[in-house]
């Protein structure tokens, strides 16, 4: 593409910072979350910063076209704007800061992660013999915009709009998007963890099994015997994967199905807490505050009025 240049629906042409902004507008007029014509790939317009705000941010690839989003996670910061990105394998916990003002709202694309298109993947990468046996998993990582991904993002955005495009194209661009993120320096980390390569590998795949069994309890100690690892270790693993204790990512999970549920005017404060796993809703009630900074039922009405920072990060 010459001189910057790509081509839009229309037969129009416009350089490619202006074309994606352009583009972001027009997909997200309004704050909130917007959803696409493609299913994976979601729109962000928040136009008022945030601080120190909890978020459960599900597997996927952060691009931040303007603005900036800082996530931090035991101890470690990632930030994700016009020149870096952030992928997540895996459910994880971060504290987000944002930068936004009316003006100069943020705008962010976030595309799901695809475990089953990056294990496929993985199979041609190994069948090219280039094994990931040896790298320590990981689940998280930050890097930086190259012109290809650059360029990818323009071609995703361009197509978004139109359903028969995304229903088409979309698929192909979804696996150049994995394949480009898993050929970055950290790529092989990610695949082990996919794999379960290592004993990090190993503890990262007992996740899935913990998120599932939330609800009814589970035991740690019967996880990492099942998974073939001590104890002490399971911990140490988990916690430089996940940034928190096993209880801590549970607890995070408990509460952030929580507050979806809480979106519903036809649910009570004591049905949440039950159906995400609390046994009594003064324990709820008291980790819900100290968790999100506000009471359960203040957070329900502000979800309901659609006022809530929170879901615009």
């Amino acid at each position: 593409m010459a001189n910057g240049i790509i081509p839009m629906l229309g037969g129009r042409f416009i350089r490619d910072e202006d074309q994606v902004l352009g583009l972001l507008d027009a997909l997200a007029p309004s704050v909130g979350r917007h959803s696409t014509f493609a299913p994976s790939v979601e729109i962000v317009r928040t136009e008022s910063a945030i601080r120190n705000v909890p978020k459960f941010l599900q597997p996927g690839t952060l691009f931040v076209v303007q603005g900036m989003e800082r996530l931090s996670c035991g101890g470690n910061v990632y930030i994700a704007d016009r020149d870096r990105f952030i992928l997540t394998s895996a459910p994880v916990g971060f504290r987000i800061d944002t930068d936004a003002v009316a003006g100069i709202p943020l705008l962010a694309i976030h595309v799901a992660f695809d475990p089953a298109t990056a294990m496929d993947i993985a199979q041609e990468i190994n069948r090219q013999g280039r094994s990931t046996a040896r790298t320590m998993a990981i689940c998280k990582t930050c890097g930086s915009m190259d012109k290809p991904l650059r360029d990818l993002l323009a071609r995703l955005l361009t197509i978004l709009r139109d359903p028969l495009s995304c229903r088409v194209l979309v698929p192909g661009l979804i696996r150049e998007l994995h394949f480009r993120l898993l050929q970055r320096d950290d790529g092989p980390a990610v695949l082990a963890g996919l794999l379960g390569q290592g004993t990090r590998g190993k503890v990262l795949k007992t996740a899935a099994e913990l998120l599932s069994r939330r609800r009814t309890g589970v035991s740690i100690d019967t996880v990492a015997a099942a998974a073939g690892i001590s104890l002490s270790s399971y911990y140490s693993h988990f916690r430089a994967l996940f940034g928190s204790t096993p209880l801590e990512y549970l607890k995070a999970a408990r509460l952030h199905e929580a507050r979806n549920l809480l979106k519903s005017a036809d649910i009570g404060i004591a049905d949440v807490a039950q159906t995400v796993g609390y046994k009594g809703i003064s324990q709820f009630s008291r980790e819900f505050r100290r968790y999100f900074g506000r009471t359960a039922r203040d957070e329900q009405k502000l979800l309901q009025a659609s006022m809530s920072n929170i879901d615009l990060v």
